[in-house]
């Protein structure tokens, strides 16, 4: 028995395809992995012999590798099945590589699901036997119609509609016929849409025609075809609004957005044509029980819901006084912001109260414990983290004595407690409100868009329970820019993919499983680190500190080799020369000398050890009372300065032999005082660092992590791929079927100062801009002159006013749902822009997030209640007139 496989698949040098694959014929599978030969330029090809006796199971699947990475990647989908017999001697396996990032793949999402729902019922293939199979796979289909085939024979209708051979689906999306065709002729043809009601074909689809030839001697041809050409107006386009539900108001809220309230958001969206309702992370936060915890972004559980988003009428068991409960509700309704600590009293007590009275018949309760059950891994551990967190007054684990190091036996012996037990159920019945909403959602035909956090807070359950899996000592952030000089830092631990990896990133794919009970699609917060992360060492405080993990660091023979003498001291520790001390400090200088310098000679100084690492120079000030250097921030902050005047870090673990450039090394004072030559020497060295060599090993990086967190689930990804991208980053997520961000404002392209939606790719998501960006209003109002440019260049209008009209706000809406792009999301606010009548007078107030302040309360409120938005319909109906002719 000859089978040959032949994959489209297009190469470069370097690269090559293999097959994988496994044959069972009763007695145990035999497994090999064999290499493929290159066809032609868009094919790779292999032969293999093999004896079968009765019917046998093939399972096989090709591989792509590149030369100098290890990861391999396979095609999407898991390996292709083929029952296979002794009658069949030679075998022609016609296939195309199936990638992840095809639309039919992307169409597999939840969010798909959930907006067209409708389940197909499978069939039996059209034509029982014959000598050719023809598979297609495809998702989406017009309502009522079907795929077929039609060809230049008349096996295949000959082109005529008429004779159109339909396709029948026999597993989910796989659509199958098998003819009797002429092995020795080269055969065109295309696929189709089919319509059984008038017996024909309507649509042909796109693209030049499908080709089989080279297949003489055959037994059976089965050919694997990805995908429909689709036209641009057979591919999805939906539109959706962004709002965090902290935000949203309404007459039965308490003071906050609640999960019930996404019912109502639903039924407007719904009423407008909006397809999806994007939302903020709503992990729980709960650190210091202060406003601090109103930071989304820095979960103490990836598994917990945040007790903030209850409605607290909702809950299993009554209020006790709901008297007194209406009356708190009308007090902090009223607020124009979260009251977030005043919130959560409320919340706090009035759970307390219900959980106390009501504990018994809890503990009985059926759901409840199904819940428990299958909850159990996390939540328990959620549970104590949360008892020992207010026992001890502070989410800081090194700080709870015998506690502070996770043992899972004293915390199985205190899981059952009711200080336990009552966390356990304010999960569960958060669980209960948001399933609920998501459901009704569900049934509007609305989706819901989550978000995934690029890191955990530090003094998180994760962190206490698996430290192993978190770089402790290392902190993540972002490297210095126009908006941040000094760089950003987060906090968070970064990731041990290392160990992760071990496991096939099992904490992933818990976490991603538990996001898929509640999202059909997901922003993936910075997704460029998974690719490499911004890491900065715990003992310092500004970004510009750290530098890229993983990265190819300098070795120390590429100095000798570039032509650089290689000075520790000089490179690598803070440069501070005498006339340094003296422009920098003036009448303070003779003071500085004595308290925080050290002389080195030759005019040269160094930091005490005291004061040689940002926090330490912190905790010194923190400590002070009365005296010379009491409440003087700004010789902190130039102390600080002082610490990151160094041009390389040396790797830790290296001893002095592998070293990474300082970011903005060529902006420091130690760079601008080096020789000419040694400038533009290490200049070379600084760009081949962050520009050259990291590329391929980043994308490397990428593709071990990437494709199991694209398998973990079915929810569509998005990634924020906003910020310094790395050149490989947008042929990763085009692969993988990841959807790209395109921000108005941020453009990507280099010399750009807008980005035209017009020129989005389908696999992206476009919108005005973000929660960490001002409004589209607040925008238009902090620069006279880019107004004026983006006005011009995008519109062709001159000395636009300084408020943003309406009419304005209207014409970048649209600009955006014409897009090509899948998705347009549009924040709340800039679509109230657009109506200078309903829109909020406090434009900048409107403004979610300020990225620059740290820490920062997140309040935004919906200046209007969901029921009272409800009610414009003169706005409602303009709007939905505008997604309804932008074809979304």
């Amino acid at each position: 028995m000859t089978w040959n496989f032949r994959v489209a698949y297009g190469t470069v040098v370097g690269e090559s395809l293999w097959l994988e694959m496994s044959l069972d014929t009763g007695a145990g599978a035999i497994k090999q992995m064999v290499s493929m030969k290159w066809r032609d330029a868009g094919h790779w090809e292999v032969e293999v012999k093999a004896e079968v006796r009765g019917v046998a199971r093939l399972e096989y699947n090709y591989v792509y590798k590149r030369e100098g990475m290890e990861a391999d990647l396979k095609e999407w989908g898991g390996p292709r099945v083929v029952e296979v017999g002794e009658g069949m001697g030679n075998l022609f396996f016609l296939d195309d590589w199936r990638s992840a990032g095809t639309a039919e793949r992307v169409y597999e999402g939840k969010l798909f699901q959930a907006v067209e729902g409708g389940a197909r019922t499978l069939g039996e293939a059209g034509v029982s036997n014959g000598n050719h199979e023809l598979n297609l796979y495809m998702v989406r289909l017009p309502d009522g119609q079907v795929p077929c085939v039609m060809g230049g024979l008349d096996a295949l209708g000959d082109w005529n509609y008429e004779q159109a051979v339909p396709l029948v689906e026999v597993v989910k999306n796989l659509w199958r016929v098998r003819m009797n065709l002429p092995t020795d002729w080269r055969i065109e043809y295309k696929y189709a849409l089919y319509d059984p009601a008038q017996g024909k074909a309507v649509r042909i689809e796109d693209g030049p025609n499908r080709v089989l030839e080279g297949r003489d001697g055959a037994d059976l041809v089965r050919v694997s075809d990805e995908g429909f050409g689709r036209s641009a107006d057979l591919k999805f386009r939906g539109a959706g609004v962004a709002v965090p539900v902290f935000s949203l108001r309404s007459r039965i809220g308490c003071g906050v957005g609640e999960f019930a309230d996404l019912k109502a958001m639903a039924d407007w969206a719904a009423g407008v044509g909006l397809k999806m309702i994007q939302i903020l992370p709503i992990n729980d936060t709960t650190s210091t029980h202060t406003r601090d915890d109103s930071y989304p972004y820095s979960a103490i559980s990836v598994f917990a819901l945040h007790p903030i988003y209850l409605r607290l009428d909702e809950l299993s068991f009554p209020v006790a006084n709901k008297a007194a409960l209406a009356a708190e509700r009308a007090r902090l309704n009223e607020e124009r912001a979260v009251e977030y600590e005043e919130v959560m009293a409320v919340k706090w007590r009035v759970t307390r109260e219900i959980f106390d009275k009501h504990y018994d018949t809890i503990m009985g309760d059926a759901a409840f414990l199904e819940f428990l059950k299958k909850n159990w891994d996390w939540v328990l551990d959620y549970g104590v983290f949360s008892v020992k967190r207010d026992e001890f007054g502070t989410a800081e684990f090194s700080k709870w004595g015998e506690w502070a190091v996770y043992d899972s036996k004293k915390a199985e012996s205190e899981s059952t407690s009711k200080g336990v037990m009552f966390y356990v159920w304010l999960q569960y019945e958060l669980d209960r409100q948001l399933t609920d909403a998501v459901a009704y959602m569900h049934s509007l035909g609305v989706a819901l868009k989550g978000d995934l956090p690029i890191g955990v807070d530090r003094d998180s359950v994760d962190a206490w329970v698996a430290p192993h899996l978190f770089k402790m000592r290392m902190q993540t952030g972002a490297p210095p820019d126009a908006f941040a000089v000094r760089g950003q830092n987060w906090g968070f631990p970064t990731y041990n993919w290392e160990v992760m990896k071990l496991d096939g990133y099992a904490w992933w794919r818990s976490r991603f499983a538990k996001l898929s009970r509640y999202f059909d699609a997901y922003r993936i917060d910075h997704i460029l680190g998974f690719f490499r992360i911004w890491q900065i060492p715990v003992e310092h405080l500004d970004g510009v500190m750290g530098h890229f993990e993983p990265a190819l660091p300098v070795r120390l023979e590429e100095f000798q080799e570039r032509g650089i003498e290689f000075d520790y001291n000089r490179f690598c520790r803070p440069y501070i020369r005498e006339e340094i001390v003296v422009e920098r400090f003036g009448d303070f200088a003779d003071a500085l000398r004595r308290d925080f310098l050290e002389d080195l000679g030759f005019g040269y100084y160094g930091l005490k050890e005291e004061f040689s690492k940002q926090v330490k120079i912190q905790q010194w000030f923190g400590q002070l009372g009365e005296g010379d250097w009491a409440n003087q921030q700004w010789l902190q902050d130039a102390l600080m300065e002082l610490v990151t005047e160094v041009l390389f870090f040396e790797v830790f673990g290296s001893n002095g032999t592998e070293f990474h450039p300082r970011m903005t090394m060529t902006e420091t004072r130690s760079f601008r005082d080096l020789p000419e030559d040694v400038r533009w020497r290490m200049e070379q060295l600084y760009v081949d660092y962050f520009f050259r060599r990291q590329e391929g090993f980043w994308e490397e990086k990428a593709y071990e992590k990437l494709p199991a967190m694209r398998a973990a689930s079915e929810m569509l990804l998005c990634g924020e791929d906003l910020g310094m991208v790395p050149a490989c980053v947008p042929g990763v997520m085009a692969r993988l079927g990841i959807l790209s961000l395109e921000i108005q404002r941020m453009p990507k392209s280099v010399g750009s100062e807008f980005f035209d939606p017009a020129e989005a790719p389908y696999m992206s998501v476009v919108s005005p801009g973000t929660h960490d960006m001002a409004t589209l209003r607040g925008w238009w109002r902090e620069d006279e002159a880019v107004r004026a440019r983006f006005a011009w260049e995008m519109f062709g209008i001159g000395f636009p006013e300084k408020e943003l009209s309406g009419e304005m706000a209207r014409r970048i809406i649209e600009q955006h749902l014409y897009t090509p792009a899948m998705l347009a999301v549009f924040p709340l606010q800039d679509l109230l822009a657009m109506d200078e009548g309903l829109r909020c007078s406090d434009v900048e107030g409107e403004r979610i997030n300020i990225p620059a302040v740290t820490p920062f309360y997140w309040k935004w409120r919906m200046h209007m209640g969901v029921e009272e938005l409800a009610e414009q319909q003169s706005f409602a109906g303009e709007l939905g007139k505008m997604v309804k002719e932008s074809g979304r």
